[in-house]
């Protein structure tokens, strides 16, 4: 009966989390052609995109949320939001921090139906990894959103990871720190993975998905690239061991 009851939770989280994408695209447009004058940062559909975000996970049986660090949020200036990547759930847990910001993805995630489109019309970037002139093009518009006052939100590993621990870190999000100046701030995710790993949908009980915004890195203009983005991985390596041995 247990294995019954989390199979049938686990299509209601996932069915009603389809349902809210397709009834957010509708509003987004909606919200997007009368705030675009004057909210060209689109931080007006990021807060209706998170509101929904946070219901969805509320309402679903089989994943609770906690967050800590909340007060290491600093919504006055822009940051480049280093979170590590665990699974399908990363991109809600991004948006119910209520912290605007720009994602970086792989082009491929823009032509996904609902969910892609919502993402290119919040603003957020695209890149295509096979592609050097699209890399450089992606990093160019990084540095960009950065000196506007936008902030970015990266998942460094680059893809999912495979056993739950943190991969090495990618360069590309720490150069454009280096090159604007600007401070990154780690986020560390934890039991989204237990929750659901790379292969399956079926949640086998409730998860606790924890968030904890740690304290944001000072970056000094044209910093050492390899040193912050090493630097950056070993404080949220350190931290996620830490809390898996108090838990």
């Amino acid at each position: 009966m247990k294995k019954i009851f989390f199979a049938i939770a686990s299509i209601f989280t996932w069915a009603e989390i389809f349902l809210l994408f397709v009834i957010y695209l509708p509003i987004q447009v909606t919200v997007f052609i009368f705030t675009f004058p004057f909210d060209r940062h689109r931080r007006i559909i990021h807060y209706i995109g998170a509101a929904l975000a946070r219901f969805a996970l509320f309402i679903s049986p089989v994943f609770r949320v906690k967050i800590t660090g909340k007060e290491n949020l600093d919504k006055s200036a822009a940051h480049v939001v280093v979170m590590n990547h665990q699974s399908l759930l990363d991109i809600l847990l991004a948006f119910i921090l209520f912290y605007p910001c720009k994602m970086i993805g792989k082009k491929v995630l823009s032509k996904v139906p609902f969910l892609g489109w919502e993402l290119v019309i919040g603003g957020h970037l695209f890149v295509d990894r096979s592609d050097r002139t699209s890399q450089f093009n992606a990093i160019r518009k990084m540095n960009a959103l950065l000196e506007s006052g936008d902030s970015l939100i990266v998942y460094p590993e680059g893809t999912r990871t495979k056993d739950g621990e943190i991969a090495e870190f990618k360069k590309g999000a720490f150069r454009s720190a280096a090159a604007t100046g600007t401070a990154v701030l780690p986020v560390l995710l934890d039991g989204a993975f237990q929750a659901l790993p790379k292969k399956g949908i079926i949640v086998g009980r409730t998860y606790t998905l924890h968030m904890h915004v740690m304290k944001a890195i000072e970056v000094p203009k044209d910093s050492d690239t390899a040193q912050l983005a090493k630097k950056c991985h070993t404080i949220m390596k350190d931290q996620l061991a830490r809390q898996r041995a108090g838990s």
